[in-house]
């Protein structure tokens, strides 16, 4: 049966054969070994239509047009491709930006929050192709089951969601057996277990297992070994305007580029990688292995910035606020009613967070070296113990008065409560 391409104006779209059966599942395709099996399994034991769907996020060494020929080999119905690279930045990355989103005061989320981005388009492209249900890859032991599912029945509950490697619990050894004896192309190392997207890269696996172990050479990809870095100091500028970053070294930039520049210049600097024990969402900690140089980069300006532009009251809001909105993305939970009220809270923390950061990168490290903004409630006048001072010193005094009161208060009265009981107890 020969091959043909049908064009839709949303997707790219290659069909195949069409095997006759009825129903049809949606599977998140990303063209390795596990859900390279997965579609054939589905197809072989379960008498599924495939429709595999190729999300483009990032990933570096991603040709769609090569993983959707794969998928169409194994046996898939149709192969959609479709590159959302701005959409995730645009509708994802930013608004992480603003949230000065960290896990455990460690992890960037790059890949929690591409999670929700790929339910949407899976629960879309089902509903175009009829889909009776959604396949992914994940196993039962990660975050990524948690996330796609509790997004994918937010969006249609009446979806049913397949987990094969969880329901059919094959291991790797089995599953590489099956793909050989299918003439499914078995990926050649696969040392680590690797997601991928602009915004980071997440390792875990072999060595990694151990946390007594240092990262090998081999785990690094978007960040050069400290050791091997060049011995050179790297100085960017990064411009924000309302929390988001919009210049690079004085050029108005899309934050697609800017996240991308930075990659690349703070990881050739050895900055950016992160070793971290982790608790996940199924109560197990794990050790992963993170590379996320352009988002370490860019909140650590943002730290700077927000110290100069906030007040110390909206800091503590924003902190409180940014732990809850990482919690949140992180579990899976991007779907849920809370999220918009804290994204537009940070919208609004984020008004007046405009102005220029300078950075320093050298051999691992970042620093910061220069912060301005229009909206800086830093007051050299204020400030400054020099000649220039304006600051009255001489109502100190009464502010330490009214200031201390209670404490001075509560502690001379139980003072004098501890000297009776100790007489009390004396005299006893």
């Amino acid at each position: 049966m020969h091959y043909f391409v049908n064009i839709v104006k949303k997707y790219k779209v290659v069909s195949g054969p069409f095997p006759k059966v009825n129903k049809k599942v949606l599977l998140l395709y990303s063209g390795g070994l596990d859900t390279s099996v997965m579609l054939k399994w589905l197809n072989e034991k379960l008498g599924y239509n495939v429709v595999a769907l190729t999300l483009d996020v990032g990933q570096r060494e991603l040709n769609l047009d090569s993983v959707a020929e794969k998928a169409r080999n194994i046996g898939a119905l149709d192969t959609i491709t479709m590159d959302v690279k701005h959409e995730f930045v645009d509708g994802y990355v930013s608004k992480s930006i603003l949230s000065d989103g960290l896990y455990e005061d460690s992890y960037p989320l790059s890949t929690s929050i591409a999670r929700p981005l790929m339910a949407e388009k899976a629960v879309e492209v089902a509903h175009d192709y009829d889909c009776n249900a959604i396949a992914h890859g994940c196993t039962g032991k990660g975050n990524d089951q948690v996330r796609f599912e509790t997004s994918i029945h937010a969006l249609d509950p009446s979806m049913d969601v397949l987990a094969p490697v969880r329901e059919w619990n094959m291991n790797r050894d089995d599953e590489i057996l099956y793909a050989k004896e299918h003439g499914i192309p078995v990926p050649v190392g696969g040392k680590y277990s690797v997601d991928e997207n602009l915004w980071g890269r997440s390792v875990e696996g072999s060595v990694l297992e151990d946390p007594l172990v240092e990262p090998p050479e081999d785990a690094y990809f978007y960040v050069t070994p400290p050791g091997k870095c060049k011995d050179t100091i790297k100085e960017v500028k990064i411009g924000f305007e309302k929390g988001l970053p919009v210049k690079l070294n004085g050029q108005y930039l899309p934050l697609i580029t800017i996240v991308n520049e930075l990659t690349k210049i703070a990881g050739e600097n050895g900055y950016g990688a992160i070793d971290h024990i982790e608790n996940r969402v199924t109560g197990i900690k794990s050790r992963e292995f993170y590379e996320c140089p352009a988002a370490l980069s860019i909140l650590e300006a943002r730290k700077k910035l927000e110290s100069l532009a906030l007040n110390d009251k909206e800091l503590k809001l924003k902190k409180y606020i940014d732990d809850l909105w990482a919690n949140n993305a992180y579990n899976g939970l991007w779907h849920d009613p809370i999220m918009s009220h804290l994204n537009k809270t940070e919208k609004s923390l984020n008004e007046f967070l405009s102005g220029e950061i300078a950075l320093k990168f050298y051999k691992g490290n970042c620093i910061v070296t220069g912060a301005e903004s229009p909206n800086s409630l830093y007051n050299y006048s204020l400030s400054t113990y020099g000649r220039e001072q304006t600051f009255d010193q001489g109502s100190a005094a009464g502010f330490i008065k009214i200031f201390g009161m209670q404490t001075i208060l509560s502690s001379n009265v139980r003072n004098k409560n501890t000297h009776k009981l100790r007489a009390i107890e004396e005299e006893a």
